[in-house]
């Protein structure tokens, strides 16, 4: 009886939280419909289309009303459809890509040439793609698409007794065997290798450049210093802080680099020595280990290109920029002034600040440098800038305002001396975003920067070329790129589910569930939210291969470690389960590194002549 009256209440209770599912999911749904109802609206105001409105919309046109005479029109022209990077391709353009291509393998529709597929003629479509390389799920990529449609194209083109080829390119032209050999070996295991492609087997590579020898390298991981208890009678400064992981980890890429560059190290493989353009720092995310990695390599006057995307507010040239307009519109703001005036448009010493600031006559900072101006050329200068500046605000627009100021008066001149050629990119992101202000309405200093502080625009730099410089970048970013040498150091976190989205998608229902909280979860909203954890999982796994294959010679995996410790599955585990495990890989030796610790080496040897 207890059995049954328990079943009974786990029952009742499983339909109460599928009814609160419903309820909220219902509740966010109306709300959305509203968002995207004014969303729509205002983009049909301004007579605007977005990216997934190209995508759509193209669709309806072919698949909609009057889709016929549209199809035909554009029958007659189409002979070949190309699709590149088909891995990363989303379920509503292989939707296009299908309405497009049908007619190839449709009666009158297909134009076979008359020897075949082959001759000149014959309507085809081409893809590429790598289901191991999709690592664009927030776009939309889904590679089980990829094998959908592939298996769709077979069936359409052998039941029209057309030619069908799936041709498989093992060979790899970018890395060396012992590179190769790695990632076959770590991907070996079913762990790492579940999710990566829905082909049966083992990964499996084949170099082309067998006679290069190549590298591989694993570093122990860091690990947070312990903190001792402070004794409560010292001071704060009598305790030393411990330093994070993730900038040790940074100092000892950075003396690695630093060794190779003052020995000249010879990369083995190209047969001359290492310069800062061989190497590429691919990390996961953009976190404090990035701006660590690329103070330290300023900090050792190595050349760094910076990394590969930046919040356009958050770089300092801007940031003087921005304090320039500020004065001009508010010129009693001391700290605003005391900032320009330090900066290098002006570039006051921090005694010659100290000398006007300190023990002043007048109450404010700028009405100080006005009676003072005639008293040495360093407020001279500094007063005859800033007036110039004052004189503007009223009568310029902002992107002539802030065009005078590095043109004509010198100022990108002076802010690339002092923060060198990395400056260049957000400098003309900002007059490109004063440009586009200026098409927007009557133009204003004052709403100019508000509007620019309120976007937190980012820019996406082109990393491709290095320039004589180290790269640091994002796997993402990396995709499609290589370096003769990668360090891969972000490799302890698992990705915790932070940015999962709170509408959870339920797998082959078309439809979407908010649980508002996990607790509150019923079985289909449970099922959806770990359907979508194993698909973010084996994207995991996935952009791990895409990293490892950027490397064209020698490939450095280390890690920095949390206080919660590295977690199975994470890729330090992966690799080193996979190179250093029950079967390591062959020809591994242990080698002293330069701050004390031994890492482990997989070298290959240079062939004879």
């Amino acid at each position: 009886i207890l059995l049954a009256e328990q079943q009974r209440i786990v029952a009742v209770e499983a339909v109460v939280k599928a009814t609160r599912v419903a309820e909220a999911s219902a509740a966010a749904l109306r709300i959305g419909a509203a968002v995207v109802a004014a969303y729509e609206a205002e983009k049909s105001r301004h007579g605007l289309l977005d990216y997934d409105d190209l995508i759509g919309h193209t669709g309806n046109l072919l698949a909609g009303v009057g889709a016929g005479w549209v199809l035909y029109k554009l029958d007659g022209g189409l002979d070949h459809i190309l699709v590149d990077e088909a891995q990363d391709t989303s379920p509503a353009q292989w939707e296009v890509i299908r309405l497009l291509s049908d007619e190839f393998f449709a009666g009158d529709g297909a134009r076979e040439a008359l020897d075949g597929d082959s001759a000149p003629g014959g309507r085809t479509i081409f893809a590429v793609g790598d289901e191991k390389q999709s690592i664009y799920s927030f776009q939309g990529a889904d590679p089980a698409s990829f094998a959908a449609m592939r298996n769709y194209f077979r069936s359409r083109a052998q039941a029209a007794g057309r030619n069908w080829q799936d041709v498989s390119l093992r060979q790899s032209f970018r890395s060396v065997p012992e590179v190769l050999n790695a990632v076959d070996q770590v991907f070996a295991r079913a762990l790492a290798r579940e999710g990566l492609s829905s082909e049966p087997g083992e990964i499996a590579h084949m170099p082309v450049r067998t006679a290069a020898p190549g590298r591989v390298e694993i570093w122990p991981t860091v690990v947070p210093e312990e903190v001792e208890t402070p004794n409560p009678w010292d001071a704060p400064l009598d305790t030393p802080a411990p330093r994070s992981s993730h900038a040790v980890l940074a100092d000892r890429i950075v003396t690695q680099i630093s060794n190779w560059l003052e020995q000249e190290e010879i990369l083995t493989p190209q047969n001359r020595p290492i310069v800062p353009d061989d190497i590429l720092i691919l990390v996961r995310r953009r976190n404090d280990f990035v701006e660590a990695v690329v103070r330290k390599l300023k900090q050792c006057n190595i050349p760094v290109a910076g990394t590969d995307r930046m919040v356009l507010t958050d770089q300092m040239a801007v940031m003087d920029l921005i304090a320039a307009g500020q004065f001009a519109l508010m010129p009693e703001d001391d700290l605003t002034l005391a900032t320009l005036l330090r900066s290098p448009f002006v570039g006051m010493s921090e005694d010659d600040l100290m000398r006007l600031a300190a023990d002043r006559s007048a109450q404010r900072l700028w009405h100080e440098l006005v009676r003072r101006q005639q008293e040495d050329a360093v407020f001279a200068d500094a007063h005859a800038l800033l007036s110039r500046l004052l004189t503007m605000a009223d009568f310029v627009p902002p992107f002539e305002f802030f065009a005078t100021l590095l043109g004509p008066m010198q100022g990108r001149r002076r802010l690339l001396s002092r923060l060198g050629p990395d400056a260049s990119d957000p400098i003309d992101e900002f007059l490109s975003q004063a440009l586009q202000y200026g098409r927007l309405g009557p133009p204003s200093l004052q709403g100019f920067l508000h509007w620019v502080g309120a976007g937190r625009t980012e820019i996406k730099r082109d990393l491709e070329q290095g320039g004589g410089a180290v790269r640091v970048m994002t796997v993402h970013a990396a995709k499609g790129l290589e370096a003769n040498i990668v360090f891969l150091p972000d490799c302890c976190a698992l990705p915790d589910g932070k940015f999962d989205p709170r509408l959870l998608p339920v797998p082959d229902e078309g439809l979407h569930v908010w649980p508002v909280k996990k607790d509150l979860d019923d079985a289909v909203s449970a099922a959806a939210r770990t359907a979508y954890a194993q698909a973010r999982e084996a994207e995991y796994r996935r952009l791990l291969y895409v990293a490892m294959t950027r490397a064209r010679d020698w490939l450095y995996i280390g890690g920095y470690e949390s206080r919660q410790k590295r977690k199975d599955g994470c890729w330090y585990n992966l690799v080193c389960d996979g190179l250093l495990g029950e079967a390591p890989a062959a020809h591994v030796t242990e080698v002293p590194l330069p701050w004390g610790e031994t890492g482990w080496r997989i070298e290959g040897e240079l062939a004879a002549a």
